[in-house]
């Protein structure tokens, strides 16, 4: 895992590790903005929510964790979206989307709020 870019303000980066899953937990004050689930098997598991504070710093602090997967969130027409590197795929950003990414950053499944939208 990369390191993040930096230090924000209000962040906080927490570890445990349970067996063969560990996992890292990006706090933004009281809200678990990413969490990181990576198991003993070919995809790690990520977790997005904005505890509804969808401000600039939020997405910001996300972005810092979502850089070392190729995805960012993005603010169009006050709505949010992910999307990859290239910015040809996008997804309508949700509280809690959870993603399993695999080894080379190819998204290889969803999780129940999860879906695809459109091309961005």
């Amino acid at each position: 895992m990369r390191k993040i870019k930096g230090t924000r303000a209000g962040l906080q980066v927490l570890n445990s590790v349970e067996g063969f899953k560990q996992t890292t937990i990006h706090k933004l004050y009281d809200t678990n903005i990413v969490t990181i689930e990576n198991h003993a098997t070919e995809y790690t598991n990520v977790i997005l929510n904005s505890g509804s504070w969808k401000t600039n710093h939020t997405k910001n602090c996300m972005n810092d964790v979502l850089d070392q997967f190729n995805l960012k969130v993005v603010q169009k027409n006050f709505n949010w979206f992910l999307v990859d590197s290239e910015n040809t795929i996008a997804w309508d950003f949700e509280n809690g989307m959870n993603l399993g990414i695999s080894l080379d950053n190819t998204i290889v499944k969803w999780g129940e709020n999860t879906h695809m939208v459109r091309e961005a």
